[in-house]
């Protein structure tokens, strides 16, 4: 038998005693084929755990390989896109935190600028995965007490991320690119929701569409019209998960006058039509 006792400390994490909030939690499993597209969150950071599997990520328009132990960060105003490896199925848990207010850190932020968003947890993973089960285990259960522990559980998550990135940092596995392709993302990044024609696109760079075509297909795998597409609808995923707007007024956001052209393409992409996707999602 042995006893240890309990120091108690204050430990000053939480910049004037702010306290984080689980905004929604949730799991990815035994979908071979599984792709989000490229999207933001801007009210929010995303926490991705990889339980099994591999991945191709893009955050913020560098390349990332990650695989079971990865931690993914995803700040707020942050683009990314995701895609499951067939071969080596992605399995993942995933939160969502708002009103992070850590102490010397940008507000809404749990890494720094200049950290990479993706860490390898190594030893700390068993236990990362263990508080991400329990707390989606509660919100689950919604049983009496059920908002505390998952709070607590939240907390738990958010500070060993801490205690990892404090350690030894994150890997760095992706690289940065000032490119015409990456100046072209860029550009339609920041205006996809309205009408973008392919020869606006390239007389912003002083191109030709085909010679822009042509860069961005070369550097990309994509052509600059689908990009756009992809961006939409990454979006769209985002507002049918996590708003109760109608697929008109999505439509609507993400720059489709008409919704049925809009669900039709979504379908296309997808597999499904929005409705379907946010049913299959709630289950």
């Amino acid at each position: 038998m042995f006893q240890i006792p309990f120091e108690h400390q204050e430990y000053p994490l939480f910049a004037d005693d702010a306290r984080p909030l689980l905004v929604y939690a949730g799991q990815i499993g035994d979908e071979p084929d599984w792709t989000f597209e490229s999207h933001k969150h801007d009210h929010f950071t995303e926490i991705i755990y990889i339980c099994d599997g591999e991945g191709d990520f893009r955050i913020n328009d560098r390349p990332y390989r990650a695989r079971k132990g990865d931690l993914l960060i995803y700040h707020p105003g942050v683009l990314h896109e995701e895609r499951s490896d067939p071969a080596r199925p992605l399995r993942t848990y995933f939160c969502a935190v708002s009103e992070l207010n850590l102490a010397g850190a940008k507000p809404g932020w749990l890494l720094s600028e200049q950290a990479d968003p993706v860490i390898r947890t190594e030893s700390c993973g068993p236990q990362i995965e263990h508080c991400f089960s329990a707390l989606l285990n509660e919100l689950r259960s919604q049983t009496w007490g059920h908002e505390m522990i998952c709070q607590h559980m939240l907390n738990c998550i958010l500070i060993l991320i801490l205690r990892i990135a404090d350690g030894h940092g994150s890997a760095s596995v992706g690289s940065s690119s000032h490119t015409l392709g990456a100046k072209a993302k860029a550009f339609i990044d920041l205006n996809y929701t309205r009408d973008l024609p392919l020869s606006e696109i390239a007389s912003r760079l002083y191109l030709s569409p085909h010679y822009l075509a042509h860069v961005f297909k070369e550097e990309t795998g994509n052509s600059p019209i689908n990009y756009l597409i992809q961006r939409r609808i990454g979006e769209a995923k985002t507002l049918l998960l996590t708003t109760s707007l109608t697929v008109q007024e999505i439509a609507g956001r993400i720059g489709y006058e008409n919704a049925n052209y809009f669900s039709m393409t979504f379908k296309r992409v997808t597999g499904l039509t929005p409705s379907e996707f946010r049913k299959k999602a709630k289950k």
